[in-house]
């Protein structure tokens, strides 16, 4: 049977023939043939290289801050404790001069007790 005066082995060379054309235009077309090509991926994988140090310098100075800020919150708690050191030494000297004043009100207390008899 024929279709429009052409056989079937007449319609299958075209087509093989029209892909061909279409195999070979689309090379023509590949940007592997552009001689900025090479330039253009080469500036694309630099830019990729700067962006991945700046990220890995975003995260070392991150890291830093807290490790900064961890040893700040260290020394914090350090000058506190020794505040609080200092804070317990005053009071227990405090509690001994009052026991000690104490001591002496009740030992005149006696004393003038006694001289009275």
């Amino acid at each position: 049977m024929q279709v429009k005066g052409t056989s079937f082995n007449d319609r299958q060379e075209n087509s093989a023939k029209a892909k061909l054309e279409l195999l070979k235009r689309a090379r023509e077309n590949s940007p592997m043939n552009d001689p900025e090509f090479a330039q253009r991926q080469a500036e694309k994988a630099a830019a990729g290289v700067i962006r991945d140090k700046e990220r890995v310098e975003r995260k070392a100075a991150k890291e830093a801050e807290k490790a900064r800020l961890e040893a700040e919150r260290i020394e914090n708690e350090r000058v506190a404790a020794e505040q609080a050191a200092a804070a317990a030494e005053l009071a227990a000297a405090e509690a001994e001069r009052l026991v000690a004043r104490q001591a002496i009100e009740e030992a005149k207390a006696k004393l003038a007790q006694f001289k009275k008899r």
